[in-house]
């Protein structure tokens, strides 16, 4: 097994359900760090006024240190530095920073009225101490705490910081109905395999100091799954975000990450978090990048638990479907690796390649190609010209030249082809579903025993995502077949389909070796259709 140690994220940074040629770049042990990285200073204004900040560090030291100064009623951010006189309009400011002394961080947040030549300071000596823990504590696992002063003004900005054990953490009272704080505790062995727990605390104003035990009692679980087999990596790592209206919103928990199939238990204080599985890979000049990943986002309540499996196998294409608007038919290329368990999230990780057709009356009328990290996502678009039935078939395979991916990796081609009717001036959807494949039974390596029969669930959707498209009645399934390969597709093996309990299953008889290819046709009344095809849609062995 191979352990990463802690990671941080700086608050702010965007995160997406998948990253292209991302690098990791959170920092070790202790990180201070603005919680939105913006211009230098807002629009150009008739600035007569001044603020001075002086700041004093907890030896009581007149030190240097940058501000966020943020206009309450406008939400307008300007940076300043302490012992310099900052011009601004009048008005009120809410003033943001933070000081290290020594192996201490003290967070400030003050509201001072700008009016002629204002002054402030900041003693860091005023700071108290602020802690997070929980009862019974947990042993074996080190604690880790990020702090965040806030505004609350329509746009909210912060500054946080972030501190590792041996590192103490204060906090400047200042009550203000334009400032709030949040912390964030956690505690992980960074295995990313142990049950591990985060806590958030919240509140309107700036506290005199924070001490806060929370009970087992009080807390909820998530257990979370991380198979292996689809991604372009062995390794993931599991970290936990909060979602609230409050300072706390993405405020990040890393619990560790390991190279092997892992089931990890985290308890987290009731309310909304994203729970992150990330993977990540080495490059071949060496570097560790995040390909991809998972946002599950939860609601959970005090004592109950909640199930997430991530990395399951079948990666195919999402709930996309064709759509025509305005008579232009238009589909998405990029979305063609989809986890099953979460099919409206587009692709997990980036890396493709993929080539588009669509036909009409048997001939090509359109054609789209990705040949791979375009700098945009790519879309096949065609202006209708003749009412009729049209068929869209795109194929991707993955692609990701910086990295090697792992040998037996799963899921390595899918391709899905629609055939629906479609006319000039029309805005629909198309009069498909989407079709999603979960095979069941599967090892944590998303692998089948040799010989062994295998039930795999065909689950179909249909999401509108553009609001100018009418959804209309969704059609009524007339038929639905499905194929097994155990040789890439060399040959295909028809497998019996049938509803259990109100879910379709097809039947596979499994191979001894190698992995099982998968191609499932869903057919409505009138004769539209869906099939998706998944190469090494789960392994063998």
């Amino acid at each position: 097994m191979i352990t990463a140690p802690h990671l941080f994220v700086a608050a702010g940074i965007a995160m997406f359900p998948f990253v292209k040629r991302a690098r990791l770049g959170r920092g070790l042990a202790l990180a201070v760090v603005p919680a939105m990285l913006l211009g230098m200073g807002g629009a150009a204004v008739a600035a007569t006024h001044t603020l001075t900040v002086t700041v004093i560090n907890r030896n009581g030291a007149k030190v240097k240190a940058g501000l966020r100064l943020v206009d309450v009623k406008t939400s307008e951010t300007f940076s300043a530095t302490s012992g310099k006189a900052k011009k601004l309009r009048k008005g009120t400011y809410a003033v943001l920073t933070s000081v290290t002394t020594g192996n201490t961080v003290t967070l400030s947040g003050k509201a001072v009225k700008v009016s002629g030549s204002a002054k402030l300071t900041i003693d860091a000596r005023q700071g108290k101490g602020v802690g997070m823990a929980l009862s019974p504590a947990p042993a074996g696992l080190d604690r880790y705490m990020s702090m965040r002063v806030c505004t609350r003004t329509s746009a909210s900005e912060g500054w946080e910081a972030s501190a590792g054990p041996g590192t103490k953490l204060y906090i400047v009272p200042f009550a203000s109905k334009y400032l709030g704080f949040a912390a964030l505790g956690w505690w992980t062995d960074h295995s990313g395999e142990s049950t591990s727990y985060a806590a958030l605390h919240q509140t309107t104003g700036v506290p005199g100091g924070l001490g806060r035990t929370f009970a087992r009692g009080q807390l909820a679980t998530f257990r979370a799954v991380q198979r292996r087999g689809p991604a372009g990596s062995n390794y993931s790592g599991l970290a936990v975000q909060p979602q609230t209206s409050g300072c706390g919103q993405d405020l990040y928990a890393g619990l560790g990450s390991t190279d092997r199939p892992a089931v990890t238990n985290v308890l987290v204080t009731p309310g909304t978090w994203h729970v992150r599985a990330d993977s990540s890979a080495a490059t071949k000049s060496g570097e560790t990048w995040v390909i991809g990943g998972y946002f599950a986002k939860r609601t959970v309540k005090a004592g109950k638990s909640y199930n997430l499996n991530f990395f399951n196998s079948v990666w195919g294409p999402s709930s996309q479907l064709p759509v025509t608007i305005r008579g232009r038919i238009m589909f998405g290329l990029n979305e063609m690796f989809t986890d099953p368990a979460f099919p409206h999230d587009g692709s997990v990780e980036g890396g493709d390649k993929a080539v588009a057709t669509l036909t009409y009356g048997g001939k090509k009328v359109a054609g789209k190609q990705d040949k791979g990290w375009e700098p945009e996502s790519t879309e096949l678009y065609y202006t209708v010209k003749k009412a009729g039935w049209y068929t869209l078939t795109n194929t991707a395979t993955r692609y990701y030249p910086e990295i090697t991916y792992p040998a037996g990796m799963l899921s390595t081609t899918s391709r899905v082809t629609f055939r629906f009717q479609s006319k000039p001036k029309a805005s629909a959807l198309a009069g498909v579903y989407s079709v999603h494949l979960v095979p069941t039974g599967l090892s944590m390596t998303n692998r089948a025993k040799p010989g062994s029969t295998t039930k795999v669930a065909v689950k179909m959707l249909r999401t509108v995502v553009d609001p100018d498209a009418k959804r209309g009645k969704d059609p009524k399934l007339s038929k639905l077949t499905a194929q097994m390969s155990p040789d890439s597709g060399k040959t295909w093996r028809t497998v019996p389909v049938q509803k259990i309990n109100g879910t379709w299953y097809a039947t596979v008889k499994n191979p001894t070796t190698s992995a099982v290819a998968l191609k499932v046709r869903a057919t409505v009344a009138g004769g539209a259709y869906t099939e998706v095809t998944v190469f090494r849609a789960y392994g063998i062995g």
